[in-house]
């Protein structure tokens, strides 16, 4: 049984669906290979495979480090610390309070804006000090 099985449902979904696609990431394209590299015989069992290209033992052996690993993270967030956290986190993004579309537009163009006169600024102020540099160098 789930610790506090109702209760911060979206945010435990997106942290284990997230970690679990890190962990994919990590055993399907970088295990594997490595895997494959360290294997002296890394036999093909299906030559066409769906999404993998061919099935070797070391897809195998990665595709099983990623099952278990997927299981320890289950495991771990359902722990009463951490599903408190997750919960705690889902409780308060309901708090907030989010800006309307053309609120991150305004906020965006007023972004880009600054950075063009930033920009605009120090690209004057650099050519302008490495004028007034060389001035008193001596044209070097």
């Amino acid at each position: 049984m789930a610790y506090r099985k109702d209760e911060g449902r979206y945010a435990r979904m997106i942290a284990f669906w997230s970690l679990a696609l890190l962990l994919a990431y990590g055993c399907l394209s970088g295990l594997r290979v490595k895997l494959g590299q360290w294997m002296s015989s890394d036999a093909v069992i299906v030559d066409q495979f769906p999404l993998l290209g061919t099935l070797k033992v070391s897809t195998l052996i990665a595709i099983g480090v990623l099952v278990v690993l997927c299981f320890l993270v289950h495991v771990w967030l359902v722990r009463p610390k951490a599903a408190d956290a997750l919960i705690d986190t889902e409780t308060e993004m309901r708090k907030v309070t989010w800006p309307t579309f053309s609120d991150t537009w305004a906020g965006t163009i007023a972004v880009i804006v600054t950075v063009i006169v930033l920009l605009a600024f120090l690209t004057v102020a650099d050519f302008t000090l490495l004028n007034l540099i060389q001035l008193a160098i001596g044209g070097l």
